[in-house]
């Protein structure tokens, strides 16, 4: 495909399909100049509930859960992406504190991103704030956790944190949120190319429009050899 192929993506970052979906989509982006990534973070409005399935109108099965947990341990193992899942207990305990907090369910790290944008290192902060949340296991619903992940992203966690409560930031957090409804996205993530929508984080090499486009790690019995995710 000629010239700069632009990819919208909407990912929350206490989502471990988004988180995965995310490293793929930053791996393919390395290799290749014509992608452009515009990392569209989102939240959920305390009105809209925590969970993103109960923003969108649905609700989520324990089925459903456990069997997403299990499916990225398989994911991540096989491209050598490190995840550490998050305990359902401490999971549970976040949601209730998230219910109560100042800020809906991921406002603060989403501010957090938008008001690094233009700094140069608003990228490294989307990797450090998915890796505070799948590698360190921590809440990036806590100032604690958005400074953290600031600093390792080359920026300054006190004066981020100050400068993500400015209007200008909460505006650009609901813009990227009202557009992720009026794509009508499904879910996270979500990759948005040409105004088509490709959900989820087996969906990202259709997103680039180049099927195996990414690549398992080398081993002695892979060497040279691409593979891509077997077909849902």
């Amino acid at each position: 495909m000629s010239g700069v192929r632009t990819i919208a993506s909407f990912t929350i970052y206490h989502s471990p399909n988004a988180y995965i979906g995310s490293v793929l989509l930053r791996r393919a982006a390395e290799k290749r100049n014509e992608i452009t990534i515009e990392r569209r973070p989102i939240y959920v409005p305390r009105e809209r509930g925590v969970l993103v399935s109960e923003m969108l109108g649905g609700r989520e099965n324990a089925n459903a859960g456990s069997y997403n947990r299990e499916d990225c341990e398989r994911w991540a193992r096989r491209y050598g992406i490190p995840l550490a899942s998050t305990p359902s207990e401490v999971f549970f305990e976040r949601m209730r504190r998230w219910s109560e907090a100042e800020f809906g369910r991921e406002e603060l790290a989403a501010r957090a991103y938008y008001a690094a944008v233009g700094s140069g290192h608003e990228d490294a902060l989307d990797h450090a704030l998915f890796e505070a949340a799948w590698v360190a296991g921590l809440d990036v619903n806590e100032s604690a956790t958005v400074s953290w992940a600031a600093e390792r992203a080359g920026l300054d966690g006190a004066a981020l944190l100050a400068k993500l409560r400015e209007e200008e930031f909460a505006e650009h957090a609901r813009a990227a949120l009202a557009e992720f409804d009026r794509h009508e996205c499904p879910g996270v993530p979500t990759f948005v190319v040409d105004g088509q929508r490709y959900f989820g984080k087996d969906r990202v090499d259709w997103a680039l429009g180049d099927v195996g486009c990414f690549t398992r790690p080398r081993t002695a019995s892979a060497a040279g050899r691409q593979e891509r995710p077997a077909a849902s």
